[in-house]
């Protein structure tokens, strides 16, 4: 039995040309210069020069003042994770998720009425923790079609680099304001996100007490098990139902590092072009399993632990022979926002039990 694993290539993002503002007005270009009447000839040189200058700079700075007056209000101006400029003119009002990550953050630091529309993900309860919370959105979206998003008429829309390119640039074309982030690849880049989402909705206090709960708990597995060093922490596999999980510098790795483990997948060269074998993972000889409990097609988290306890390609593996077969809610390992904190605290509370024997 060889079965191998590759992780979805992240798509690459360009930049829209209905996406950049010009924003250049002639409203600023009006006439500014006052005319000034004076006889100059009776000042010596040295004043001439000075009132000279006194009056150029008053010219300037009315000038200044006219164009500033002139320039619309800005809510927010930046840079989205595809180098694409983003400005909205005022706090929205209707915004539209397309990815799972940015569902759970604004179901985390938005009010619902704020939130147009989410995800059909939001209401799987093997995917997302918050499905209860999500209730509260009544629009959840299976078809991401262009047409449908506009039809919901969003003043800003969020994208993740798992959305297809032509569907983001599509969405531009139609006059959409779209904010599209990259997937982080450390617990840090959530943490920005998470700010980055709470400037764009105007929610900056809940995006803040929300990153403070989750440091909180990402200081109290340090804390736990911080002090085990590198060549004592366990080797840990992690499974998918499809495979080997957690490709070398992605995001489970750096949970991994988060909860003192070490990333088996990482250890023996999974990235996203180069998979690996199950001969690998046996030779490997990890401490841990960790166990898939979200699938597509229905497949069940024990009818995987007895296949791998029952497979002669797996007895001598000290993860089998122990018995360390773990499973941690895939609604956490597959999540690029404030739910991956959770992943980390429940990988280390699995894996170091006795180090956590006070939480009930």
């Amino acid at each position: 039995m060889v079965q191998i694993f590759r992780p979805v290539e992240e798509t690459n993002r360009t930049h829209s040309k209905s996406y950049v503002e010009d924003l250049s007005t002639k409203r600023g270009r009006k006439r500014c210069a006052k005319a000034v009447v004076l006889n100059l000839s009776v000042l010596p040189k040295l004043q001439l020069c000075a009132l000279l200058l006194l009056l150029a700079a008053g010219i300037l700075s009315g000038c200044k003042e006219e164009q500033n007056a002139a320039e619309p209000s800005v809510f927010y101006r930046g840079t989205d994770g595809m180098g694409v400029e983003v400005v909205l003119r005022e706090k929205p009002q209707r915004v539209v998720s397309l990815g799972l990550a940015t569902d759970e953050i604004l179901l985390a630091i938005a009010p619902p009425e704020q939130i147009a529309a989410l995800t059909a993900y939001a209401d799987d309860p093997g995917l997302s923790s918050m499905t209860e919370v999500a209730k509260a959105v009544p629009v959840k979206l299976k078809d991401r079609s262009p047409e449908r998003v506009l039809a919901l008429h969003p003043d800003l829309v969020f994208t993740t680099d798992g959305v297809p390119k032509e569907l983001v640039e599509s969405l531009r074309d139609l006059g959409l304001t779209v904010y599209a982030s990259r997937t982080p690849k450390r617990i840090e880049g959530i943490f920005t996100r998470i700010e980055e989402i709470g400037r764009l909705t105007g929610q900056e206090e809940n995006a803040a007490a929300l990153i403070a709960e989750k440091r909180a708990r990402l200081a109290d597995v340090e804390r736990r098990v911080g002090d085990i060093p590198e060549a004592e922490r366990p080797i840990i596999v992690a499974f998918a139902f499809s495979g080997v999980f957690g490709q070398k510098d992605g995001l489970f790795d750096d949970m991994c590092r988060h909860a003192s483990l070490r990333n088996g997948a990482a250890i023996v060269g999974l990235t996203v072009d180069t998979p690996v074998s199950m001969e690998q993972i046996v030779a490997l000889d990890p401490d841990v399993f960790l166990l898939p409990t979200w699938s597509a097609e229905g497949e069940k988290t024990e009818d995987f632990r007895q296949k791998l306890r029952n497979d002669p390609l797996f007895m001598h593996v000290k993860a089998v022979r122990e018995n360390h077969l773990y499973a941690v809610p895939d609604t956490y390992r597959y999540s690029a926002g404030q739910n991956a904190i959770e992943c980390v605290y429940e990988l280390a509370r699995a894996v170091y039990p006795e180090r956590f024997a006070d939480v009930k």
